[in-house]
Parts: C-alpha cells; structure tokens; sequence
C-alpha cells in the first residue's frame, strides 16, 4: 500500500525560545533617527544628516514598506518604513513618510510622545485653488512597542488602512542611508507641493516605486484597493520614477566617490600621525639602540678579557709544570 508523504514540521528551540524571549527583548536606542527612544521628527535633509553622523543608524536595512491612506476626509497617503537592526537582529523599527504642504505646526520635535495632529490642513489636499508653496518632507519614528505603534499612527492620521506590503529580498534590501539619499533626490527633484502634481499622493507613489525598481527581488502584496486617488477618483501626479532613479544612481555614485575619498584621507591621516608619533619617539629609539650596542660591547669585552686570562692561565700553568718537570731530572 502506498501512503502519502506528509510534511512534518520540526520543533525549533531557536525558534521556540525566540517566541518566549522575544516580548522581555528591549528595543535598542543607539542608531540615532531610526531606532531611538520614544518618538522623534525630521526633515528629509535633517534626517540624511543625522544618518550621515552615526554608522549604525545609516546600515539598518528597510525590510518592509507599507503603503497606507487615511480614511478621513482628508485620504492623505503615507509610507510605513520597517527598519532592521544591523547588530540586534530581532529589533525591528518603524518609521513614518510623508509629504505636507506646511510644517507640522502641533509636532512634538522633544520626543516625549504626547498626542497631535497630523497638521496636513485638509484645503492642502482638496483645495483646487492652493498654489505651489515649499514641500515638506518628513519622516519621523513611532514608540517601538508593538500595539502603540497603530494606535500612534492612528492619533496622528486618524482612522486609515493599509493598501499595500513591499517586502524586500535579504540579499537587496536598501540601507537607511540609501532611502536617504532617494529622499534627498526627491527633495531636489520637485521641492514644492503643488496641488495637481507633486503632492502627497505623488511623493508616497514615487518613493514606492522608485525603490522597487532600483532594489529587485521585492514582493508586492495588494492589500486595497485606492492608491493615488481621492473619494474614488484617481488624482493626478507627475510622472517622475524613471527620472528620480537616473538622479538617484547618480547622487549615490557621488556619495559613494566621496565616502572613498574621506576613507583615504582618514587613512592617510592615520597613517602621517603613526609616522609623527616614530619621528617624536626617535630620540629614545636611538637612545635604546645606543644602550644595547654599549652593552653588547661591554659583554664582548668582558668576554674577550675572561678567554685573555684562561690563556695566560693555561700558560702559567704549562711553565709551572716545565719547571717540575725540569727539577725532578735534575735531581735524578
């Protein structure tokens, strides 16, 4: 008779003991813009300058985004960012992305996570008659404890959905200076919001699809339906993803060149100091050196001196037993 094969799941202790521990692991706080204490609010170029400072934070991995719109009646659109640790690999942290038209005049810049307003103002988003005023990017981090994390969300955008999931590959995830650097190149791209083009709905989509271009392998899961539209219609935006990514490749290789270039020169600072510290310690090299040679002269002379006086010794010694041997024959 034959049977069928079934599949057996085996028992994992990793895996079993990362399902007790994980609810006692602490979230680290030491990449300064991604992982932190509490919540924190940045501009774009403030945010690439905070990465640019701190190596841990610019080498946590984007592991997930997470395209979401308000339910309201504002509908804005905004991106969840899902940030791996690069050493505390079961830390996870989630960022907030969007685009307004003014600051976020009720933000908490103190991180002492008080409640507030999204601030967007809703002529922002339905006013035709709102001209082209500077744009102002964000991204800001949510308390990293699980169920607050929505409930955050919620407070800031009020009640909304989740559209869709973009789960990056492990072996081409961008690094948070890289999604930096996108944002930077948005920023230069089209640095005003402007109702009919360049609005919330286009920096949301354009970063979406900007990064599931330039990083394959991703997974893109539709959750709902609505993306860049507005009470069902469709909102117009300008086409730019094919241009932010001829930009973006660009800025990175200058980004790159220049990163080698501080290499270099932090090596060859290193490497001139190493050689002012021997220069500054060469009179007591030198000095050494003088001490042993003299003690290396003064044991071969020592030496020397101890084989002269065997051999006199020996010679004293051959006379005396001439001299014996001279008189028992004379006395014979």
């Amino acid at each position: 008779m034959a049977f069928k094969s079934k599949s057996v799941k085996r028992f994992s202790i990793r895996g079993f003991l990362a399902a007790i521990l994980h609810p006692f692991m602490t979230s680290p706080t030491d990449a300064p813009g991604v992982f932190t204490l509490g919540d924190s609010y940045n501009d774009v170029g403030d945010w690439h300058t905070l990465l640019l400072n701190n190596e841990l934070s610019s080498q946590c991995e984007l592991e997930r985004m997470v395209f979401c719109k308000s339910t309201t009646r504002v509908q804005h659109e905004f991106l969840l960012l899902h940030f791996r640790h690069p050493t505390q690999h079961h830390a996870v942290a989630i960022l907030v992305l969007d685009r307004t038209s003014r600051p976020d005049s009720t933000e908490n810049h103190n991180g002492n996570g008080s409640s507030r307003s999204v601030g967007i103002g809703q002529s922002t988003v339905v006013s035709p008659s709102v001209s082209a005023t500077p744009a102002h990017d964000s991204i800001f981090t949510t308390p990293n404890n699980g169920s607050a994390i929505e409930s955050y969300i919620t407070n800031r955008y009020g009640q909304h959905k989740h559209l869709c999931n973009l789960d990056f590959s492990a072996s081409a995830r961008p690094s948070a200076m890289q999604v930096s650097v996108l944002l930077c190149v948005l920023r230069k791209h089209s640095p005003t919001y402007h109702l009919w083009q360049y609005q919330c709905y286009w920096f949301a989509y354009t970063v979406w699809e900007a990064l599931k271009s330039l990083f394959p392998g991703c997974r893109e899961t539709l959750l709902s339906e609505g993306r860049s539209c507005f009470c069902g219609q469709e909102v117009r935006k300008a086409e730019s993803v094919g241009v932010v990514c001829e930009l973006y490749r660009a800025e990175w290789a200058r980004f790159e060149n220049a990163a080698e270039e501080r290499r270099r020169v932090k090596e060859e600072e290193v490497h001139r100091l190493r050689m002012e510290g021997r220069a500054q310690r060469q009179p007591e090299v030198d000095e050494e050196r003088r001490q042993r040679e003299e003690a290396e002269r003064k044991a071969n002379e020592a030496e020397r001196r101890a084989d002269e006086a065997e051999r006199e010794y020996e010679a004293e010694l051959n006379r005396m037993r001439a001299r014996m041997a001279e008189l028992e024959r004379h006395a014979e």
